[in-house]
């Protein structure tokens, strides 16, 4: 390991990576990345697409995080999975390939970040991928005509496609039954302005169908500058240094901590636990942001394939599953997680004759700040003008051909595999795209190898308990609609504790409480926004009150997502190489 390099980078998950791939297109720029999980790249279970859920809670992928006892949820313990290897959380996850919004990422720039609008921001999620086609039978099957070759990028190194997909019913019911109720996709996701049922992609190749301790500060008596990093490695305590920066991306959990540990955060915390403190930041590691989800899994007619045999490992099926992968590159296997969705408004406020006055009720009953802090007003008010417009989506319904174990919780891949011991199911989730509820995640002792304490503290926002709820009861609807109904058995059975009546706004918000799982998609505990409005890191990505330190990771994004995060991290990392580029020179 050289201990002198230009640049460091904490963390090898997608950003790290995607930072020090740019760099180093300059040969005259040295660039270290320290990784603390291993390189699994060749490994069947993360290159294989469907492998996905057998990586979660492995202590070889996973950091297996689990949050605090949820007040919102009635004590449950929610599992929070992280990658723990390289590539990060992008070497585990369901592969799912959607861009954020317009009006989201434009929220960026008008909370106080100059520069971080959809504007600018767009190019970005261009110039990381290629998006390719399936055939035109499959475009027609899949319904994929909301593709725009003007917004479709086609020429990044991540490669993502849709799968080859043409005997299974499912995800076309799905998209024509959204089709049905007056939900048709709106346009290119991509273009960040969308709403409606879609096929989502995935980061999958269409062609192989496959996919520290503490930072040391130079403190002279001025500004204190970041300079090195201390990293274990084999039992020893190593240093290496840094001739330009420090650059961290050690995701969503663990910049924070790495930032408190290094007397970064909350000089009352800092001090309870006898670390020292370079700047006191009480915003390190707050605003946490993680959307939560709950679901419903309905028997589906005799006849219609889905994936239960293989979730319950039943050997013949997997055997047949798996020579179709290696045989065909095609099959069960060749897919990832869920793949057709729907972006949604709460039908309550927009869709019915006194919507906005049921609206205007909701949050008048909901008004109480749950979640204090600097940023509150700027958040609420940007969820609150989601919420009366028919064109935005706050809901991500989203669907997968497997029985799901919402209730009692699940912990990595039993929520999936140990969902039901027979019979085969269609699963529809809705996901709070942008919840009021913000948590935060902390350092409990100054010994790097303890876990944080994370709570992400689900739904203790009265409102997102109202929003999620409302959005779960529309699977009612949907479920009843043709074409979809007609792969649903009449009084079928459904997933342990799912109510017969989803119509019922109570019951509803009494089973998303029991049955409220997490996306794995957090952000934010690290937030680039203004000091005084809850922020980390300025508009530059640095970190308020030291030099030659910036994170680059998930944590900085000011809020959630509108659904899987994996491609606005791409595009923040590509923007941040370029502004470090900027800063040094670099390929100029």
């Amino acid at each position: 390991m050289d201990t002198k390099n230009d640049f460091i980078i904490i963390g090898g998950g997608q950003a790290g990576l995607v930072v020090a791939a740019r760099l180093t297109e300059d040969p005259n720029t040295s660039v270290l990345v320290l990784e603390a999980g291993h390189d699994h790249t060749t490994d069947p279970c993360v290159r294989t697409p469907a492998s996905w859920p057998s990586l979660l809670g492995s202590a070889d992928f996973d950091w297996d995080y689990r949050s605090v006892p949820q007040k919102g949820l009635d004590g449950k313990v929610i599992p929070l999975s992280q990658g723990k290897l390289l590539g990060g959380s992008s070497a585990i996850n369901g592969q799912a390939f959607m861009a954020n919004s317009k009006a989201a990422v434009d929220s960026w720039a008008e909370f106080g970040n100059p520069g971080w609008d959809w504007q600018t921001l767009a190019p970005y999620y261009r110039k990381f991928n290629t998006l390719s086609l399936p055939s035109a039978t499959a475009c027609d099957h899949l319904r994929l005509d909301y593709i725009d070759d003007a917004v479709r990028a086609t020429d990044g190194p991540v490669q993502a496609s849709f799968p080859e997909e043409l005997g299974d019913p499912l995800p076309t019911a799905w998209v024509d039954t959204l089709t049905a109720l007056g939900y048709p996709a709106s346009g290119d996701p991509f273009s960040g302005k969308f709403v409606g049922g879609y096929i989502n992609a995935m980061s999958i190749d269409p062609k192989s169908r496959g996919r520290s301790d503490s930072i040391i500060f130079d403190t002279p008596g001025g500004i204190p500058k970041a300079v090195g990093i201390q990293v274990r490695k084999q039992g020893r305590l190593i240093t290496v240094k840094a001739a330009k920066e420090v650059i961290l991306a050690a995701g969503v959990f663990g910049s924070p901590k790495l930032l408190e540990l290094s007397g970064i955060g909350s000089q009352e915390r800092l001090k309870k636990l006898g670390i020292s403190v370079v700047v006191d930041n009480p915003n390190v590691g707050e605003n946490l942001q993680v959307h939560p989800n709950a679901g419903v899994s309905f028997e589906v007619v005799d006849g219609v394939k889905t994936l239960d045999a293989l979730s319950r490992q039943e050997p013949e099926a997997v055997a047949a599953a798996m020579q179709d992968y290696v045989t065909n590159k095609a099959g069960p296997f060749a897919v990832g997680g869920n793949f057709a969705g729907s972006l949604l408004p709460v039908q309550d406020f927009v869709a019915t004759v006194d919507g906005k006055a049921t609206l205007n009720k909701v949050l008048d009953a909901t008004a109480i700040d749950a979640t204090p802090g600097p940023f509150s007003a700027y958040h609420a008010s940007f969820v609150h003008s989601l919420l009366s417009k028919p064109n935005k989506g706050t809901g991500n319904l989203f669907t997968y051909a497997a029985c799901g174990n919402f209730i009692p919780e699940g912990t990595g891949a039993d929520i999936v595999h140990k969902a039901s011991s027979t019979g085969n199911f269609f699963t529809i989730c809705a996901a709070l795209l942008f919840p009021l509820s913000r948590g935060s995640v902390h350092i409990n002792s100054a010994n790097p190898e303890d876990k944080p304490t994370i709570d992400p503290r689900y739904l203790e926002h009265p409102l997102d308990l109202e929003v999620l709820a409302r959005h779960l009861r529309y699977i009612d609807t949907i479920v009843r609609t043709e074409p979809l109904s007609r792969y649903l058995k009449p009084n079928g059975r459904r997933s342990n504790g799912a109510p017969t009546d989803l119509n019922d706004l109570e019951e509803a918000k009494q089973y998303v409480k029991k049955a409220a799982l997490s996306c794995w998609h957090p952000t934010s505990s690290c937030a680039m926004l203004p000091r005084d409005r809850g922020g980390v890191v300025d508009p530059k990505l640095g970190v308020y009150g030291v030099e030659n330190l910036r994170i680059v990771d998930s944590s900085v994004i000011p809020i959630a997502t509108r659904g899987n995060p994996q491609t606005t991290v791409y595009a923040v990392a590509e923007r941040a190489a370029d502004l470090i580029k900027e800063c040094y020179g670099i390929g100029i």
